[in-house]
């Protein structure tokens, strides 16, 4: 019994925080945009505009008239001038088609908040033309959110599936959640962050992601990470759900982030209680692996086990 009441805690937790949320619009104070001694970010030849695209200067886009030789503050000439071909593409008398992975190649050399919101913008357009989203693409997203610490685009995507229809696998969510517990330890915005690990923990089912040990194990380590009242309160709720159970779901890093919070906490009775349920259930380390993609974009090694 008690064991089902945790269940619907917290995941009546984490559907009320989805039901509560609407496009996401509060600013986490923004790092300063530092440029390093080589900003460029290098084209591949295959994916370079046509000289003819760009040579008139001010060019025709779905989203009107743009100048691919003035690119906004912080944005780099290279994403700016692959953002305009782009667009140019997308027009309907265009008979250039878009490059494939133009998506890929800005998100992995995206440096500022400026470049990931310009690549936001593309994406969208993407969607609407019905272009073809993979599980790589969801995953390079999570990937650049996380690297400067920007985790508003990201969020925005999963929670509007019919606009960005973004393909988010158990591993990128499991991800996404510790990220935003890394997050909320360094945010004054700290309760919001722990209210966002708990809508990524609810996407599962909207994204038909069945909850695993990973999950569980992801959502109780942003907690710990998170260490206010409120996340360690969260923590214990969400473990012992998940503890009840004949076959727990719950991974090695979470119960030494319990064990740790409870030595943190003096509370040593539980920090013991945590040490040995790690060695009764023997579990393994995580892979600290890459996640892998094969030739069709698909997660083909998960990064984890």
């Amino acid at each position: 019994m008690h064991s089902i009441r945790a269940q619907v805690w917290t995941r009546g937790l984490a559907a009320a925080a989805l039901r509560n949320s609407r496009a996401v619009t509060r600013t986490v104070a923004a790092a300063k945009f530092v440029r390093f001694t080589s900003t460029e970010a290098v084209i591949p030849k295959s994916m370079q505009p046509r000289p003819e695209e760009l040579s008139q200067g001010v060019t025709k886009t779905v989203l009107g008239d743009l100048d691919a030789s003035t690119p906004p503050a912080n944005i780099r000439p290279e994403l700016w001038t692959m953002y305009v071909a782009t667009l140019r593409r997308l027009v309907p008398e265009s008979t250039w088609p878009p490059k494939r992975r133009v998506l890929h190649w800005m998100l992995l050399n995206a440096e500022t908040r400026e470049e990931l919101d310009l690549t936001l913008t593309l994406t969208e357009q993407w969607r609407m033309h019905m272009l073809p989203i993979t599980q790589a693409t969801t995953h390079l997203w999570s990937q650049a959110c996380a690297r400067l610490k920007y985790p508003e685009p990201f969020m925005r995507m999963l929670l509007d599936r019919w606009k960005y229809r973004q393909l988010p696998v158990a591993q990128t969510l499991a991800m996404y959640m510790r990220f935003l517990g890394t997050m909320g330890a360094e945010s004054e915005a700290s309760e919001e962050l722990l209210d966002d690990v708990f809508k990524v923990f609810a996407l599962y089912e909207y994204y038909d992601i069945p909850h695993n040990a990973q999950a569980y194990g992801a959502l109780v380590e942003a907690c710990c990470e998170i260490n206010t009242e409120e996340a360690w309160r969260r923590a214990l709720v969400a473990s012992e759900e998940t503890l009840a159970e004949d076959t727990p779901m719950i991974t090695l890093e979470a119960l030494n982030a319990l064990e740790r919070r409870s030595v943190e906490r003096n509370e040593s009775e539980m920090a013991v209680r945590y040490r040995d349920l790690a060695k009764r259930l023997d579990l393994k380390p995580a892979s600290k692996k890459e996640v892998q993609f094969d030739d069709d974009s698909t997660i083909s090694s998960p990064g984890f086990d």
